[in-house]
């Protein structure tokens, strides 16, 4: 089989990367007179019909140092494995030498056709685009779609900054295969093809884009960077990097953009595309927060791979998922994580909260849109939704509102300090995990609303819900001291609005009884009716 599990130690590397000092052998191959020479300004590399490659400015600044040229294309030695629903296994290779095996090699040209291209110390064999490939072709209903690998392993090794500069030819030579593709098979645009890359092979699919407009005047139809590489791209000129000039729809995924000190982040967290998707904020993913010492399958240096990576690949396993994710992968712009999180951004299409489809889909979404005049121009959308700590990662967002009772019992009785979680159901019985309504303990307070976005399992139509009180007492804190009267709150009712559904309702205890520690109280719909109705229902 073509395809095969592949690990390297990107963290060690990079940090290597960054304490590089020894610029006497940053050296390069100058193919015309076959001997190496320091990477010079004044020197120029061309590589024949791909093209020359300077490092002059933008290519070199206070962002990049230090810039190499690209190594030659004999020692990078691209590869364009194809793939396709009647050949998984062993595939044909796209030869840019041979055009008339292009017809040969399975390429449906009425179907889409995926590019998908690795990240530095990777190559074609990594097991995640072997999942992406089948997870691509098994949702193809019609047959048609093709997926091509653009293996650049022989280019993709340490040092970091040569795999930078490398990408920059293997895009020129992406671009040529595509040429090649759309000249015989008489394609009429390239609106079918998508190009997904992860780290620096985002990057790559940028310059493919750039160069395909640059040498033959043709515009992809979509590309989608699975968390760019930030190291050498941040903050630099469009043209170093992927923006949105370089396809026709660009969508990026960020999931580890937390700046290189003192946190790690690989992952570039500037917005670069037309949507930009922040799942978590785009940074420290859930599930990502062992500890080296606790791992125990492997050793210590692939446990410290896997430990700084983690955030970064978790693009790539989020947008695996959406391939054919039943759930409603759904995320909605907003100015900040932190307004999403507050719930002041979650009335979809409203107010210019437009919903998206994440992932795999999330063109439709921004077409949708875009018919309908929602989206003009080519504005910075970003947008934000909340993930599971593991598979499966979709969740279902509800904006929870509860109002603490205002009866005599309850003022009385004071504030709480503790936590809530709350478990939502539908009417046949299914029912969402437990959800804390805050992560930390809170003062809840009589008369008083708590607004909090929340996100779990997918419950299409809630009916009910338990909710359970959590309470912390502190010898240091009066206000949690109890002790003629158990811990409770009052709660007059609670609203569960649904992004993805777009459904909203209101539940309410049984009258006037507290909610108190270590006991689930049902909530229901029927339960309202011996409350009043209050004011902001009823000018909803």
């Amino acid at each position: 089989m073509y395809l095969s599990n592949g690990t390297g130690l990107l963290f060690p590397t990079l940090m290597y990367l960054a304490n590089y000092k020894d610029t006497d052998r940053l050296v390069t191959l100058n193919p015309a007179i076959n001997e190496e020479y320091r990477a010079d300004p004044n020197n120029v590399v061309c590589y024949g019909v791909y093209g020359c490659f300077p490092i002059t400015p933008p290519w070199t600044d206070e962002r990049r140092p230090i810039a190499l040229y690209p190594e030659t294309p004999t020692k990078i030695n691209v590869q364009f494995p194809v793939f396709n629903k009647n050949n998984r296994m062993i595939p044909k290779f796209i030869n840019l030498d041979d055009p008339d095996y292009t017809h040969k090699v399975g390429i449906n040209p009425a179907g889409k056709i995926y590019f998908i291209a690795h990240g530095f110390l990777e190559s074609g064999k990594a097991k995640w685009i072997e999942v992406l490939i089948n997870r691509i072709l098994d949702q193809d209903l019609d047959g048609t779609a093709t997926c091509i690998v653009v293996d650049w392993g022989g280019g993709s090794s340490p040092p970091y900054n040569q795999a930078s500069a490398n990408i920059r030819l293997v895009g020129a030579i992406a671009a040529n295969v595509i040429h090649l593709i759309y000249e015989e098979l008489g394609l009429k645009n390239l609106n079918n093809v998508h190009v997904i890359g992860h780290s620096l092979g985002a990057h790559l699919s940028g310059y493919a884009g750039f160069y395909l407009q640059k040498d033959f005047n043709l515009k992809l139809g979509r590309i989608t960077g699975l968390d760019p590489a930030e190291l050498a791209f941040t903050e630099t000129n469009p043209i170093v990097r992927l923006d949105t000039t370089d396809a026709k729809f660009v969508d990026i995924i960020h999931s580890d953009a937390t700046p290189m000190m003192p946190k790690i982040g690989l992952g570039l967290y500037e917005p670069i595309g037309h949507v930009d998707f922040y799942p978590n904020g785009g940074f420290n993913q859930p599930g990502c927060d062992q500890r080296l010492w606790k791992r125990k399958d492997g050793t210590f240096l692939s446990s410290m791979y896997q430990f700084f990576s983690c955030s970064h690949v978790r693009a790539v396993d989020f947008f695996i998922e959406s391939v054919q994710s039943k759930c409603p992968f759904t995320a909605i712009a907003c100015e900040s994580y932190e307004k999403f999180l507050a719930g002041d951004c979650f009335n979809c299409d409203r107010d210019g909260h437009l919903c998206f489809n994440f992932g795999f889909k999330s063109y439709d979404s921004f077409r949708r849109l875009s018919q309908a005049n929602q989206i003009v121009g080519s504005p910075e959308i970003k947008s934000f939704l909340i993930t599971g700590p593991a598979e499966p990662f979709c969740r279902t967002h509800y904006k929870v509102t509860i109002k603490v009772s205002e009866t005599e019992e309850s003022v009385l009785h004071g504030g709480e300090i503790g936590r809530f979680h709350l478990s939502i159901y539908d009417n046949k019985g299914g029912h969402s995990e437990k959800m804390a309504f805050t992560q930390e303990s809170l003062l809840f307070e009589p008369g008083r609303n708590y607004t909090r976005l929340l996100a779990g399992s997918s419950v299409e139509k809630p009916r009910k819900l338990t909710v359970s009180w959590e309470y912390n007492t502190s010898f240091l804190n009066p206000l949690t001291w109890r002790i003629l009267s158990s811990p409770r709150v009052y709660i007059e009712y609670i609203t569960v609005q649904s992004l993805e559904y777009r459904t909203k309702i209101r539940l309410c205890p049984t009258y006037n009884v507290p909610v108190t520690s270590n006991v689930d109280s049902m909530f229901t719909q029927e339960n309202c009716r011996y409350y009043p109705r209050p004011l902001e229902t009823i000018l909803n």
